[in-house]
């Protein structure tokens, strides 16, 4: 499998910075699926495994696109709050 990120290589002031999670997140992609079985089935295979805080998750294609679509949905919602003053001072 091919890594995504490099957590080895952050730099570590700005990780704690960025959250105690920030350097543990990334991707191995599984380098064994066939581009045939890939394209015939691309719902089925596991694309890789997601690796956040020590522990890994097999996904899905359609998986990374829930967790994108989410993730994205999660940070436009903390920026409306922000921006509404709706946050807990």
């Amino acid at each position: 499998m091919g890594r995504v990120n490099n957590a080895f290589a952050y730099d570590k002031k700005r990780a704690r910075r960025m959250g105690k999670l920030y350097s543990t997140i990334d991707f191995n992609v599984n380098d064994k699926i066939s581009a045939d079985l890939f394209a015939r089935v691309p719902e089925k295979p596991i694309v890789g495994e997601l690796e956040i805080g020590g522990k890994s998750f097999k996904v899905t294609y359609q998986e990374i696109d829930a967790m994108l679509s989410t993730l994205q949905e999660a940070k436009r919602t903390v920026e409306s709050k922000y921006r509404l003053g709706l946050m807990n001072r």
